[in-house]
């Protein structure tokens, strides 16, 4: 290691650098021409800015500026270079000057990294899928969305949330008996406990565009209506065909269908199918939510995810880390889902300040608002819902039979928006025979035009930042993302389709360009 540095990252072929603590103007230039796409010195408190104009690559942020301005530095020289993390070098003058701040940066920097680059490795791996998907579901997106006239549809009753955490084998008996009747809603992967205990959900969520219908139920197990997202794997709305209602979510190809007149569900799909299920029971307007299986923090050591019941209890998390967070019945509790446990964390305190939540959990995560009732309670809690609340008893068939849809001319306006895309796809398209630089070519011409490029969504934005990059494409991946373009609009092409456009608008579809 160079004697300038205290520590530094390895990374081969790195064309960019973050450097922290006190260095010479020398070591400055020696950096900058090792890593000539963008160097970020977070530099002491008294650092002139002035050494930029000598070294047109440096970004210079110091350490005593405000998280917010370092991060927006770090962020800056993250988006040099798409696919290779920048080296990370603390000078041994940081050990010794302000060392506590300087740790506390590099600790910024390390975890910015990660998450950035786990971000952008997830959205390559998954982004074709996601998009997919979304055409896949897209007849439903626009036929079936969730009405507003939903809202507040169990009032003065009890609503269940029931999620897939190890306490659930022990919590979800109790909610069968006891109780006047509640509207249950579950997070997808309690599907089999759910059947196990002879209790049939009302609403079942399901947002992930991964997990399939088969990973979470039995063949013949398709109970109440689904509620999905426009990402959701296409074999839940294969089992619960017109029984599917869609939330929104955020999907750029969504907001492409929002600019078009589309407009977004106001109750949206967040993260995780959980968290979406709270959202959803309170959109319900219950007077009181009960959460089962939502325990947020890891069984055992941490790693075990699922409940026995759920049939899914040998999938466990395998984390580097476990955060060690507030516990029910524990001063702390380790748990993988830390984001998860936030935003479920933040969500319960919300809606505690409008209705009861009760956490009926004997072990698990606090959650922010929420009473905690352990199991062995269950009889007190039964008492004081039972002489205060109303069994649930939906308005009738009609009520659930509602949905937020495009109809007649809307929807012929907006099918002419996505074969008018289509068609300017098809433009130029190159062949298999085609040259690197013409599929190069055509894909940048393509995404360059923000429409199209807002319509393709993930897909487009895994892609776009690759063939935009000064590191060119392998031709294997450049052939990949042509071919995975192709099929897309097939895909849209049946998705057209599947909307059963009027006779007019067929038969132009089928014979005419629409660009």
């Amino acid at each position: 290691m160079n004697e300038v540095w205290l520590s530094e990252t390895s990374v081969p072929d790195a064309s960019t650098a973050i450097l922290l603590g006190p260095i010479s103007e020398k070591t400055i230039g020696e950096e900058c021409l090792s890593y000539p796409k963008g160097v970020l010195w977070i530099a002491p408190a008294e650092t002139e800015t002035a050494m930029t104009e000598r070294f047109p690559t440096l970004i210079i942020a110091r350490c005593t500026d405000s998280g917010d301005s370092i991060m927006e530095a770090i962020r800056r020289v993250l988006g040099i270079e798409y696919d290779k993390q920048p080296v990370v070098k603390a000078s041994r003058g940081a050990e010794t000057d302000s060392q506590e701040l300087y740790s506390t940066i590099l600790e910024m920097v390390i975890s910015e990294i990660d998450s950035t680059f786990r971000s952008r490795k997830t959205r390559n791996e998954v982004g074709y899928q996601k998009q997919l998907q979304v055409f896949e579901n897209l007849c439903g997106y626009l036929n079936g969305r969730v009405p507003e006239e939903w809202r507040d549809l169990a009032g003065n009753s009890l609503a269940v949330v029931v999620g897939s955490g190890p306490s659930l084998d022990q919590t979800l008996p109790l909610i069968k008996e006891g109780f006047p009747k509640p509207v249950v809603i579950a997070a997808d992967s309690s599907l089999r406990a759910l059947r196990s205990a002879g209790i049939d959900p009302d609403f079942v969520v399901s947002i992930d565009a991964e997990k399939t219908y088969d990973s979470c139920s039995e063949a013949d197990y398709a109970p109440g209506m689904a509620i999905l997202s426009s990402q959701s794997h296409g074999s839940w709305r294969g089992k619960w065909t017109n029984k599917c209602r869609f939330l929104s979510g955020r999907v750029l190809t969504e907001d492409w269908l929002a600019e078009k007149g589309i407009a977004k569900t106001k109750l949206q799909a967040v993260n995780n199918a959980g968290l979406t299920a709270l959202l959803f029971a309170d959109f319900l307007g219950p007077s009181a939510i009960v959460l089962v299986g939502m325990d947020l923090a890891g069984g055992g050591k941490g790693d075990e995810r699922y409940a026995e019941n759920t049939g899914r209890s040998h999938m466990q998390t395998h984390a580097g880390h476990f955060h060690k967070v507030p516990g029910n019945f524990d001063p702390r509790v380790p748990t993988p889902f830390l984001s998860d446990w936030q935003e479920t964390s933040e969500l319960t305190g919300e809606v505690s300040r409008r209705r009861l939540i009760v956490n009926l959990n004997d072990r698990g995560a606090q959650l922010q608002g929420a009473t905690v009732i352990h199991p062995k309670d269950v009889d007190e809690l039964r008492s004081a819902i039972s002489g205060n609340l109303e069994p649930f008893e939906p308005s009738g068939e009609d009520l659930l039979s509602k949905r937020r849809a495009v109809q007649g001319n809307g929807m012929n306006q907006i099918l002419t928006h996505l074969a008018n895309r289509c068609d300017r796809s098809w433009d130029g398209f190159p062949d298999k025979e085609g040259s690197y630089r013409k599929r190069s070519d055509y894909l940048k011409t393509l995404f360059a035009d923000r429409d199209m490029a807002s319509l393709l969504g993930d897909f487009a934005f895994t892609v776009l930042p690759r063939i935009a990059s000064d590191a060119p494409i392998g031709e294997k991946e450049l052939e990949l993302a042509v071919d995975q373009l192709q099929n897309l609009i097939w895909r849209l092409e049946d998705a057209i389709l599947e909307c059963e456009p009027d006779e007019q608008f067929l038969i132009r579809f089928l014979t005419e360009k629409f660009n």
